[in-house]
């Protein structure tokens, strides 16, 4: 099964995210010159494929700037909104009900799981994707000004 998710793609190239990464954007170049030396790779991009991708891999940084009590309201929203949806279902249809349960259990467990419970995992997610998110910035600021 394949964890890419294309950004972009075209006849001769493919740019593309790996879910399980969110570090990193990729370029698959077919049929293109490229050097290769030690520790050291290059790869004269097209530039139609430059302007195609260069505005799509952006990194996200929306909670950067996002502070614990905010990031915590909305773990409380998020949560309360998929236990009321997770309810919903069960009085409606117990198939339905199977798969609401799982929707964003990677991020909060699954939608039974005590409330308590699924807003700390909530939090603990948040806190270290801004946590990176914070350390993207601080990268690339210190790149802008090099």
């Amino acid at each position: 099964m394949s964890t890419k998710c294309t950004i972009a793609g075209g006849e001769n190239f493919h740019f593309y995210k790996e879910l399980a990464d969110e570090d990193h954007v990729y370029l698959e170049l077919n049929t293109t010159h490229f050097e290769v030396g030690y520790s050291r790779v290059m790869v004269p991009i097209p530039i139609h494929i430059w302007e195609t991708i260069r505005h799509l891999g952006g990194a996200r940084l929306d909670l950067v700037d996002v502070e614990d009590k905010d990031l915590r309201a909305k773990v409380e929203h998020d949560v309360d909104q998929r236990i009321e949806e997770y309810q919903q279902a069960l009085r409606e249809s117990a198939d339905r009900a199977r798969l609401i349960r799982l929707s964003g259990c990677l991020l909060y467990g699954t939608a039974d799981s005590p409330r308590h419970e699924q807003i700390r995992r909530g939090t603990d997610y948040f806190q270290q994707e801004r946590q990176r998110q914070r350390e993207v910035r601080s990268r690339i600021a210190a790149l802008q000004q090099s």
